[in-house]
């Protein structure tokens, strides 16, 4: 799809390298141009895994980075959109004006989506794209979690959030962009036809079960992201896990079964002569409270996504001498899920199957997990859209007097 307004093109596609504030040096924060004198956790945690970025404050990324994928969601977003600076101003303020006017042009070329609907997902697309020059992988993009029991209408998301990419930036290829999409049965269905009909990448996310690992990794998912903590821990600080330990080893056993999977894929079809081999799931750990979390969940997957306060916690802990060394990497599954394997590629060909399974998982916990975060996601989708009226009428109101 082609957008006109250029005008608002080239102005954000300026910011992304150019617009932001400089960011304050610090004796404490470790400088790629600096001598190393000691090693950090998160010196050692890149060496064990790939590190990404939790967040879309960009000056994180300029500070820790680079990363290999940057991931967001509506609360990101939101925590993004709201800052403001020193005298109360929004510091995106110049964004939000942009693209309030290309999602009211957007509104009247289609039936799909609001007009408040299409400036949340332009403000994720935008806020994104500026971490691109600290990032060498994708940039990780939520669809409307309204729309996750629904295939149709998360494939008709993911397809505009493609076209937002190409119109912010027309310059960025848009293979380096994963739609997340909460792994509910009809999401992993629209993740089956975006990687397989649109060759458009995404991520499974909210994950708390074998039953979603499965599913994910059949429909061909670049990412799957369990999540070590329940995302109410996240909102409510009074609120604890109990089943975080549980989880992180879950974490090391996906990743062992998508490993395996691959493994047995490739073989079957290089024993047939074909080449074309699927690109394997990757198991992006995520929802982390603590550097024993993160620290023990390196080495066991392949990708860690970190939030900005664990960064900074993270590098600024010398390597040799923390108390919890013997627990790094602990989560790393020592024997593989075997006959399960069997039973989950039976169970996700058949959906009545796969949602009886998941609902009796973890004795109806994962499905508990999974509603609560998408009820969160939902009110944070609300708030986003309730800011965008706001400021879409003060603007009406300024230009009419």
């Amino acid at each position: 799809m082609f957008y006109p307004f250029t005008y608002f093109t080239r102005s954000i596609a300026d910011q992304l390298s150019c617009n932001s504030p400089p960011i304050p040096e610090s004796p404490k924060l470790y400088h790629k141009d600096s001598p190393i004198t000691m090693a950090s956790l998160l010196n050692q945690l890149r060496g064990l895994s790939t590190v990404d970025c939790d967040t879309l404050d960009v000056h994180v990324a300029r500070i820790y980075g680079p990363f290999a994928d940057c991931t967001s969601n509506q609360a990101i977003v939101l925590s993004e959109i709201t800052k403001t600076d020193a005298n109360g101003k929004l510091i995106y303020q110049s964004l939000i004006d942009e693209i309030i006017p290309i999602a009211h042009w957007m509104f009247g070329k289609q039936t799909d989506a609001t007009v408040e609907e299409l400036a949340a997902e332009l403000l994720a697309v935008g806020l994104a794209l500026r971490f691109t020059p600290h990032l060498n992988g994708f940039i990780h993009i939520q669809t409307n979690p309204r729309w996750c029991y629904s295939t149709e209408k998360t494939v008709k998301n993911a397809e505009r959030i493609i076209a937002h990419v190409k119109h912010l930036s027309p310059d960025f290829d848009t293979s380096r962009v994963c739609i997340k999409i909460p792994a509910t049965w009809e999401g992993l269905q629209a993740c089956r036809l975006l990687e397989n009909l649109h060759s458009i990448a995404t991520l499974a996310t909210i994950v708390f079960s074998m039953e979603q690992i499965a599913l994910a990794v059949d429909a061909g998912c670049r990412h799957v992201a369990p999540y070590v903590n329940e995302l109410r821990v996240h909102f409510d600080t009074t609120y604890t896990d109990a089943n975080k330990d549980r989880a992180a080893l879950f974490c090391g056993a996906a990743q062992r079964y998508c490993d395996e999977v691959a493994s047995s894929t490739s073989a079957a079809k290089s024993a047939h002569g074909s080449l074309n081999l699927q690109t394997q799931t990757q198991v992006m750990a995520a929802s982390l409270t603590s550097v024993d979390e993160v620290m023990r969940l390196a080495g066991a997957v392949k990708h860690i996504t970190v939030s900005p306060p664990l960064l900074t916690e993270l590098e600024a802990t010398p390597a040799a001498g923390w108390p919890g060394a013997g627990t790094v990497g602990a989560a790393a599954a020592i024997t593989g899920p075997n006959g399960d394997i069997l039973r989950l590629k039976e169970l996700i060909r058949d959906e009545s199957q796969w949602r009886l399974a998941f609902t009796r998982a973890e004795a109806g916990e994962s499905e508990r997990k999974l509603g609560q975060a998408i009820r969160i996601f939902c009110d944070m989708q609300d708030q986003i859209e309730r800011l965008v009226r706001k400021w879409d009428l003060a603007a009406k109101k300024a230009v009419s007097h």
